[in-house]
């Protein structure tokens, strides 16, 4: 088992056995199959399990010793610093076109927040054309973001905790066309809200559709503070990229990942 599991184990045990005996025995007999963690502002998320077998498949940090990590490090730091700076608690991690690699830097992204002491990541699975969040971690048997949306569950009746550092993960496997309909509506707003106060979240990061070809996340930026604009080298156009900015015209534009690019481009090689 890799560091980062350990870490999350170890965390876990000192918290049971630190716990109030009598809650720590109320809570064990009101657990369901899979288990219930303890959460923010009194919620208890449901515990999820990760395919951590296929991390490595899917470009998603495994392990302390990853080469990938001290990138999305770096992407971290920058990322709350300039949030920080600016008060911002939500951001939009979208691309101009699909095969960007933009699900990958919303989860590796996530996984480095929650890893940084005190700074809970949220992240939701809002691309409704190809939700990938859920597969990409090995999540297996899950309640739906569109559950929520379509009124048949509470925000954190969907919730997981999986084996990560501080991070909780609402994810989807079905696909919709009414999406910019269910993304402009109160339940948006309502989303926002919970996910920001009520889950004690550092950062909520919305995994979107891409930029170009559907109206969904054109229709959900102006509820959001900032945007991450994901490229991928060699694959992004110069003018779908142009276009994605002019789209983003109105919105705060954190930064621009660019990705997949060849090691040999990358600065810094000796760390």
């Amino acid at each position: 088992m890799d560091r980062i599991r350990n870490a999350v184990t170890r965390a876990r045990h000192e918290r049971e056995k630190t716990a109030d005996p009598a809650r720590s025995a109320q809570s064990r007999n009101a657990v369901e199959p899979g288990g219930v963690e303890p959460g923010g502002a009194g919620y208890d998320f449901a515990r999820a399990e990760c395919d951590f077998e296929n991390f490595a498949k899917h470009r998603i940090i495994a392990n302390e010793q990853d080469p990938v990590l001290n990138a999305y490090r770096v992407l971290r730091t920058r990322t709350l610093q300039k949030m920080e700076a600016n008060n911002w608690r939500t951001l939009a991690v979208v691309s101009p076109g699909s095969g960007a690699g933009k699900t990958v830097t919303a989860i590796n992204l996530a996984i480095a927040i929650g890893s940084k002491l005190g700074s809970r990541a949220t992240l939701i699975d809002l691309d409704f054309y190809r939700p990938s969040v859920a597969r990409y971690l090995g999540l297996k048997d899950f309640p739906s973001v569109l559950d929520y949306f379509e009124g048949k569950r509470d925000l954190h009746d969907i919730a997981l905790r999986p084996p990560l550092p501080d991070v909780l993960v609402l994810a989807n496997e079905r696909v919709t066309r009414r999406g910019a309909e269910l993304l402009t509506s109160p339940r948006a707003d309502e989303m926002i809200d919970t996910a920001v106060n009520d889950f004690a979240s550092r950062v909520v990061i919305f995994d979107m559709s891409p930029l170009l070809g559907c109206d969904d996340t054109i229709a959900f930026l102006p509820k959001i503070d900032c945007a991450l604009l994901v490229a991928a080298s060699g694959d992004t156009r110069v003018d779908e990229l142009k276009e994605a900015q002019r789209v983003l015209g109105q919105t705060n534009i954190l930064g621009t990942v660019l990705n997949k690019a060849p090691a040999a481009f990358m600065p810094n090689q000796y760390y």
